[in-house]
């Protein structure tokens, strides 16, 4: 590094920057890798330079082969006094939080999850992309040259743009499972939960099926071939320890500026957008005007009012958006956005712990819910209902909630999806709302065998 910061360089680029990712890690050049959109930011992140990782009782990171490991304390204080012994300036670290962090959040006991809660690097190698140019960064001269060779050739090389065309045109896989697998078991489990809601033991709990696919996925061309049919709230692909994830996600659990302004966007009640624009305004008109998911969503909107409390300053907290439809891909939601300004002293970690996990992946009250999602889910979800994440050294932090995704691991796929269910709840409508949401991107899988 020189004078502790990375180097860079700059290629002119008027591209399309998710076939340019793609392929670059097409290439794979790293085991480790995360790209990341966020609205017109884009940025990929490869190789460890520093690993920081959470589990039940130590925060540990390494810097460059030195290790140093912390008592978990005030989680969030932990964290940001592990991440300023970095000394790297202007880095970003990309990673994932896994719902097991909720349990340790609430004091309950975990569960047989992956031990470590909490998993963020700051890169070897960084690739931003902008309209106009691609940023290159990495920590040594040798692997600047290394990645600028390789995308030089990238972008001279139409036969590599061809051939991932190709496999993203190929014939979509068929996905029967994501209707019929565990249907029974699911609606077994909500007729359960909505009889537990009615012994008032909690309001709301968001329950999933997790499908197994049996076959490996081109998650790659996958990514490019679900991006093209799905307008998220951010979308990724990750490979963090062997495990592959790219996903659409619906919605932010938190955003904070490097001002400390923080926002969050919780989502609940769903229909599907249907098969024409005149199906789709008839479903928007019976799901702004149903009264379970009216309900459903305005609970979920004062808990992140009361959460956001925690964390920020109570007179700057307002709704700037209430009850719109953001549409999904196939599905529309009904949608708010709250901001609040952090309290002096307080970091983007204090914002993230106080919003995590989202209401709407968890439910109300959330201790209560998630100490119902462990006893009643048949198997950990793992990253699924996590975060992915992005954070700054300037403090700026943006972390989506993983739904709409499509994971990978020793070679086996799986799906997972789940709804919200409160007293008003009928099982099987609750399993259709798992298929008409696993529908918004199970539709565009492709087959690493084609």
């Amino acid at each position: 590094m020189k004078n502790n910061s990375y180097f860079e360089s700059t290629i002119e680029f008027h591209g399309d920057t998710y076939f340019i990712a793609a392929q670059i890690i097409d290439k794979e050049l790293f085991e480790n890798y995360l790209f990341y959109e966020n609205n017109e930011d884009f940025s990929l992140g490869i190789g460890i330079y520093s690993l920081l990782t959470v589990d039940s009782e130590y925060t540990t990171i390494n810097i460059n082969g030195d290790t140093q490991c912390f008592k978990n304390a005030v989680l969030s204080e932990t964290i940001h006094k592990a991440f300023s012994l970095v000394t790297l300036k202007d880095w970003r670290a990309y990673g994932v939080a896994n719902f097991g962090l909720a349990r340790y959040n609430h004091n309950l006991p975990l569960l047989s999850e992956d031990k470590n809660l909490l998993k963020l690097f700051i890169p070897e190698i960084e690739v931003r992309f902008s309209k106009s140019k691609i940023i290159l960064r990495a920590i040594s001269e040798d692997k600047l040259q290394e990645i600028d060779v390789l995308i030089r050739n990238i972008l001279n090389d139409t036969n590599s743009e061809s051939s991932l065309a190709k496999r993203v045109a190929a014939q979509k896989l068929e996905v029967p499972e994501a209707d019929t697998y565990n249907s029974h078991v699911y609606m077994e489990l909500v007729a359960k939960a909505v009889k537990e809601i009615n012994e008032r033991r909690y309001q709301k709990v968001i329950l999933s099926r997790k499908i197994p696919l049996n076959q490996e996925i081109d998650m790659v061309a996958s990514f490019i071939a679900g991006r093209k049919v799905n307008s998220p709230a951010r979308s990724f692909i990750l490979s963090i320890d062997g495990l592959t994830a790219t996903g659409f996600s619906p919605e932010t659990v938190v955003e904070v500026d490097a001002n400390g302004w923080v926002s969050t966007l919780p989502l609940a009640g769903t229909r599907s957008c249907g098969c024409s624009g005149e199906e789709q305004k008839k479903l928007k008109e019976e799901l702004i005007n149903d009264t379970k998911e009216i309900a459903e969503h305005a609970v979920s909107v004062k808990l992140a009012f009361e959460e956001m409390s925690c964390a920020c300053e109570p007179e700057t907290i307002a709704v700037s958006d209430f009850m719109s439809i953001a549409n999904r891909g196939t599905v529309q939601h009904i949608a708010s956005k709250l901001r609040g300004k952090l309290k002096a002293g307080y970091n983007s970690w204090h914002a993230f712990n106080s919003l995590f996990p989202a209401v709407t992946a968890s439910g109300i009250p959330k201790s209560e819910s998630i100490e119902a999602i462990g006893r009643l889910e048949p198997v950990p979800r793992n990253l699924y209902s996590g975060c992915v994440m992005t954070v700054d050294s300037d403090g700026a932090m943006d972390a989506a909630l993983v739904l709409r995704t499509i994971y990978q691991k020793d070679k086996t796929a799986w799906l997972h999806a789940g709804a919200g269910i409160v007293k008003m709840s009928k099982p099987i409508r609750e399993l259709e709302e798992t298929r008409e949401k696993l529908s918004s991107f199970s539709k565009n899988l492709l087959s690493l065998k084609q």
